[in-house]
Protein backbone atom coordinates (compact mmCIF):
# COMPACT_ATOMS: atom_id res chain seq x y z
CA UNK A 1 0.00 0.00 0.00
CA UNK A 2 3.09 2.42 0.96
CA UNK A 3 4.68 3.58 -2.28
CA UNK A 4 7.90 5.18 -2.94
CA UNK A 5 8.70 8.58 -3.70
CA UNK A 6 11.37 10.08 -5.37
CA UNK A 7 13.44 10.20 -2.33
CA UNK A 8 13.04 6.91 -1.65
CA UNK A 9 10.53 7.37 1.44
CA UNK A 10 7.21 5.79 1.69
CA UNK A 11 4.29 8.02 1.89
CA UNK A 12 0.48 7.23 3.14
CA UNK A 13 -2.02 7.07 0.70
CA UNK A 14 -5.82 6.93 0.34
CA UNK A 15 -6.06 3.53 0.52
CA UNK A 16 -3.81 3.16 3.95
CA UNK A 17 -6.64 5.30 5.05
CA UNK A 18 -9.48 3.36 4.40
CA UNK A 19 -8.36 0.11 5.56
CA UNK A 20 -7.45 1.88 8.92
CA UNK A 21 -11.13 2.94 8.91
CA UNK A 22 -12.67 -0.22 8.15
CA UNK A 23 -10.44 -2.02 10.72
CA UNK A 24 -11.23 0.67 13.35
CA UNK A 25 -15.05 0.16 12.37
CA UNK A 26 -15.01 -3.94 12.60
CA UNK A 27 -13.30 -3.19 16.09
CA UNK A 28 -16.20 -1.25 16.89
CA UNK A 29 -18.66 -3.30 15.94
CA UNK A 30 -17.48 -6.58 17.70
CA UNK A 31 -17.23 -4.29 21.11
CA UNK A 32 -20.72 -2.90 20.37
CA UNK A 33 -22.15 -6.44 20.08
CA UNK A 34 -20.42 -7.83 22.58
CA UNK A 35 -21.88 -5.24 25.07
CA UNK A 36 -25.09 -5.95 24.03
CA UNK A 37 -24.93 -10.14 24.40
CA UNK A 38 -23.50 -8.95 27.96
CA UNK A 39 -26.32 -6.31 28.81
CA UNK A 40 -29.20 -8.48 27.48
CA UNK A 41 -28.49 -11.59 30.26
CA UNK A 42 -29.02 -8.49 33.11
CA UNK A 43 -32.09 -6.73 31.49
CA UNK A 44 -34.07 -10.29 31.20
CA UNK A 45 -37.55 -10.34 32.80
CA UNK A 46 -39.63 -12.81 33.64
CA UNK A 47 -43.65 -12.26 32.97
CA UNK A 48 -46.83 -14.21 33.10
CA UNK A 49 -49.03 -14.74 29.62
CA UNK A 50 -51.79 -16.22 29.28
CA UNK A 51 -52.25 -18.21 26.29
CA UNK A 52 -54.96 -20.34 24.05
CA UNK A 53 -54.36 -23.56 21.74
CA UNK A 54 -57.07 -24.36 19.54
CA UNK A 55 -58.32 -27.08 17.21
CA UNK A 56 -55.63 -29.75 19.40
CA UNK A 57 -56.78 -33.03 18.91
CA UNK A 58 -57.57 -34.27 22.40
CA UNK A 59 -55.87 -37.55 22.79
CA UNK A 60 -52.87 -35.63 21.37
CA UNK A 61 -52.45 -32.65 24.15
CA UNK A 62 -49.06 -33.98 26.00
CA UNK A 63 -48.44 -31.04 28.06
CA UNK A 64 -47.75 -31.09 31.77
CA UNK A 65 -46.73 -28.17 34.25
CA UNK A 66 -43.50 -26.78 34.35
CA UNK A 67 -42.39 -28.32 30.73
CA UNK A 68 -39.87 -26.06 29.29
CA UNK A 69 -41.02 -24.17 25.80
CA UNK A 70 -38.39 -23.19 23.11
CA UNK A 71 -38.88 -20.75 20.36
CA UNK A 72 -39.31 -23.19 17.23
CA UNK A 73 -37.46 -20.58 14.64
CA UNK A 74 -34.26 -20.64 16.83
CA UNK A 75 -34.59 -23.56 19.29
CA UNK A 76 -33.92 -21.21 22.12
CA UNK A 77 -35.99 -21.22 25.43
CA UNK A 78 -38.86 -18.95 25.54
CA UNK A 79 -39.73 -19.95 29.32
CA UNK A 80 -42.08 -22.68 30.82
CA UNK A 81 -45.93 -23.59 30.92
CA UNK A 82 -47.15 -22.42 34.69
CA UNK A 83 -50.64 -24.04 34.89
CA UNK A 84 -53.48 -24.78 32.30
CA UNK A 85 -56.50 -26.49 31.62
CA UNK A 86 -58.30 -28.71 28.14
CA UNK A 87 -62.34 -28.36 27.58
CA UNK A 88 -63.76 -29.32 24.58
CA UNK A 89 -63.20 -27.52 21.37
CA UNK A 90 -66.80 -25.50 20.69
CA UNK A 91 -67.90 -23.37 17.39
CA UNK A 92 -71.10 -21.63 16.15
CA UNK A 93 -73.27 -23.15 13.51
CA UNK A 94 -76.24 -22.13 12.01
CA UNK A 95 -79.47 -24.28 12.78
CA UNK A 96 -82.23 -25.18 10.24
CA UNK A 97 -83.67 -21.69 11.51
CA UNK A 98 -80.19 -19.88 10.73
CA UNK A 99 -80.26 -18.74 14.38
CA UNK A 100 -76.32 -19.41 15.87
CA UNK A 101 -75.48 -22.80 17.79
CA UNK A 102 -72.87 -23.59 19.94
CA UNK A 103 -71.78 -27.06 19.17
CA UNK A 104 -69.06 -29.17 19.99
CA UNK A 105 -66.46 -30.69 17.65
CA UNK A 106 -65.46 -34.22 18.43
CA UNK A 107 -62.54 -35.30 19.50
CA UNK A 108 -60.74 -31.37 19.55
CA UNK A 109 -60.04 -29.68 22.52
CA UNK A 110 -59.09 -26.08 23.64
CA UNK A 111 -56.23 -25.62 25.85
CA UNK A 112 -56.09 -22.33 28.21
CA UNK A 113 -53.35 -21.39 30.17
CA UNK A 114 -50.38 -19.56 31.58
CA UNK A 115 -46.67 -19.78 30.89
CA UNK A 116 -43.98 -17.46 31.68
CA UNK A 117 -41.70 -16.18 29.58
CA UNK A 118 -38.19 -14.57 29.61
CA UNK A 119 -37.84 -11.34 27.81
CA UNK A 120 -37.50 -7.61 27.95
CA UNK A 121 -40.21 -5.09 28.73
CA UNK A 122 -39.77 -1.56 27.21
CA UNK A 123 -41.70 1.22 26.15
CA UNK A 124 -42.70 -0.26 23.34
CA UNK A 125 -43.95 -3.65 24.83
CA UNK A 126 -42.55 -7.00 25.51
CA UNK A 127 -39.63 -8.53 23.97
CA UNK A 128 -39.42 -12.09 23.97
CA UNK A 129 -35.67 -13.60 24.47
CA UNK A 130 -35.09 -9.41 23.88
CA UNK A 131 -35.61 -9.88 20.15
CA UNK A 132 -39.35 -10.77 19.18
CA UNK A 133 -42.05 -8.12 20.02
CA UNK A 134 -45.15 -10.21 21.57
CA UNK A 135 -48.63 -8.69 21.28
CA UNK A 136 -52.31 -9.97 22.29
CA UNK A 137 -53.93 -11.77 20.01
CA UNK A 138 -50.81 -12.79 18.16
CA UNK A 139 -49.55 -16.57 17.43
CA UNK A 140 -45.66 -17.50 18.11
CA UNK A 141 -45.05 -21.17 17.77
CA UNK A 142 -43.47 -22.84 20.17
CA UNK A 143 -42.35 -26.47 20.97
CA UNK A 144 -41.78 -28.51 24.13
CA UNK A 145 -40.26 -32.40 24.52
CA UNK A 146 -43.03 -33.79 23.28
CA UNK A 147 -44.70 -31.46 20.77
CA UNK A 148 -45.08 -28.35 18.81
CA UNK A 149 -47.81 -26.09 19.11
CA UNK A 150 -49.27 -22.54 17.80
CA UNK A 151 -49.79 -20.38 21.20
CA UNK A 152 -52.19 -18.14 21.14
CA UNK A 153 -51.47 -14.90 22.78
CA UNK A 154 -54.14 -13.62 25.08
CA UNK A 155 -52.86 -11.23 27.71
CA UNK A 156 -49.55 -10.46 28.67
CA UNK A 157 -49.28 -9.30 32.66
CA UNK A 158 -45.88 -7.21 33.52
Amino acid sequence: MNTKNADGRQRFNIADAVIIVVILMVIAGIALRMYHIFSAEEDMQSVTVEFEISNITSEHIDLERGEALYLVSDDTKAGYILDFTVSDMTEYAYNENGEPVKAVVPGKSTVKGTMILDGKITENGFYLDGRILLTESQEISLYTAKRESVFKIIKIYE
